[in-house]
């Protein structure tokens, strides 16, 4: 990831099948961590981790540790469907309709078609229940590190918490993978852009397969 167009660190976006108080899961993860320069100007380290029911896709816990400039914030949210509520450090919520984190919501998206004729509206909860609005813009053929690629270019809006900094776009390969292979958004301190480097899949199993997920 670049920030004012310097080289600032890396971003990594992990899936894999676990399991979750006894039971299977999906495990998704996203760390930024910025490198030893930028630091002086403005620091990110910033972990999310989200549990997620692999039938239903239902979001059943989240983590979040979060260091941006002078900033420091942990949240931890855990989701009862039972009694529709979700607890989150030491209060409890209504969920109403969500059944999405701020990170599963980016898997998620990339299960469904994705037509720029109509917005798509997703169900999160992030400190509260929100909609988040998916703007599907433009197709682009876009350069990266790790290639060229096709991409569809969209972007989602809330007004609850983004999954990093404001006004983020994302580019996803315009396949059924539907891969993030870009994405941009604005901090404090400027404009972050990420570009991706690698995909690498673990030695143990399979890559994570999107299209194995029944929305």
């Amino acid at each position: 990831m670049t920030i004012l167009g310097i080289v600032g660190g890396e971003l990594i976006l992990t899936a894999e099948e676990t399991k979750w108080d006894g039971r299977p899961a999906y495990r998704f993860e996203l760390s930024a961590l910025s490198n030893d320069f930028l630091p002086k100007f403005f620091l990110v380290r910033d972990d999310m981790v989200s549990w997620v029911d692999p039938k239903t896709f239902r979001s059943l816990r989240f983590e979040k540790h979060s260091v941006e400039g002078k900033r420091v914030r942990d949240e931890l949210t855990e989701f009862d469907y039972e009694s529709g509520t979700a607890r989150i450090d030491s209060e409890t919520k209504p969920l109403l309709d969500a059944t999405l984190d701020t990170l599963s919501s980016v898997y998620y998206l990339r299960t469904l078609e994705l037509d720029k004729t109509k917005p798509l509206e997703l169900a999160v909860f992030s400190r509260q229940s929100y909609l988040l609005r998916v703007d599907v813009q433009a197709k682009e053929r876009i350069s990266t590190p790790a290639g060229n690629f096709d991409t569809i270019r969209v972007e989602p809006k809330s007004e609850g918490a983004n999954l990093l900094g404001k006004n983020l776009v994302l580019w996803l390969t315009d396949d059924e993978r539907k891969v993030p292979v870009q994405l941009k958004s604005k901090l404090k301190v400027g404009t972050l852009m990420g570009k991706l480097k690698a995909i690498e899949h673990r030695p143990e199993g399979p890559p994570f397969d999107t299209n194995s997920v029944k929305p």
